[in-house]
């Protein structure tokens, strides 16, 4: 596979970008990949995360979507914290001294969990995402400089993803709130008076539009209410 990033900065499909960084992750000898999406202001445990996995046990995938399985998973705190790069002995021992990790992490030996490594993903405007890899071989054998081309690709990806996503109609959703923010706007009013007219305060009003400023990527009222309206997220 030459050249995968430059690849895929090409593509704009995302079903067709995370099956090309699986091939190219099985190509480093991964036997399993997952990838979640962290939606902006959300945490990466969130049920609202996008996960998209291959190969991994179908047990697994059960536990992790039901109860507090997912609530509870240490490794993208770990990962941030101490990565962006850490493999599964480096993530026994970072989170040894972290109530109830050692417990989860017997828990995932369970279902076949080892030869894991873990990846922190940055993404812009806080569209951050990890990935966790199983190998067919122990990684804490692999030199840096191929743990940092897996993590090299991986990131490719997920910025990647990030641009189409913030490209298309989808990718775009505001609360109930966020729209009457955007709406009274749009009609001139000031945040004063969107705090009287939502009886809600101004900070509020203003913590409101930060978040509507920044899914919309604009600065500024008129862009954020025109972007608005082009997506069909409002009416005036």
């Amino acid at each position: 596979m030459p050249d995968p990033t430059k690849h895929i900065v090409k593509m704009e499909d995302c079903e067709a970008i995370l099956e090309y960084l699986y091939a190219g992750c099985l190509e480093q000898g991964a036997t399993w990949l997952t990838y979640h999406f962290t939606p902006v202001f959300e945490s990466p445990t969130s049920r609202n995360t996008f996960i998209w996995t291959r190969d991994f046990p179908v047990e697994y995938q059960k536990r992790y979507i039901s109860d507090d399985f997912r609530g509870r998973d240490p490794l993208p705190q770990l990962a941030f914290e101490h990565g962006p790069v850490l493999t599964w002995t480096e993530v026994r021992a970072r989170g040894k001294s972290i109530p109830d990790v050692t417990s989860f992490l017997d828990e995932l030996e369970e279902l076949g969990a080892d030869n894991w490594v873990v990846f922190a993903l940055f993404g812009p405007r806080n569209r951050d995402g990890y990935a966790t890899m199983r190998f067919a071989e122990d990684p804490d054998g692999f030199s840096k400089k191929r743990l940092q081309k897996i993590h090299s690709l991986i990131l490719a990806a997920h910025l990647q993803l990030c641009k189409v996503m913030d490209e298309g109609r989808a990718s775009v959703a505001l609360s109930d709130r966020e729209r009457e923010v955007v709406e009274w706007m749009g009609r001139g009013k000031s945040a004063g008076d969107i705090a009287a007219i939502l009886d809600i305060s101004p900070e509020t009003v203003r913590t409101y539009t930060r978040r509507v400023y920044d899914k919309l990527q604009t600065n500024d009222r008129v862009t954020a209410t025109v972007r608005a309206l082009k997506l069909g997220l409002i009416e005036l």
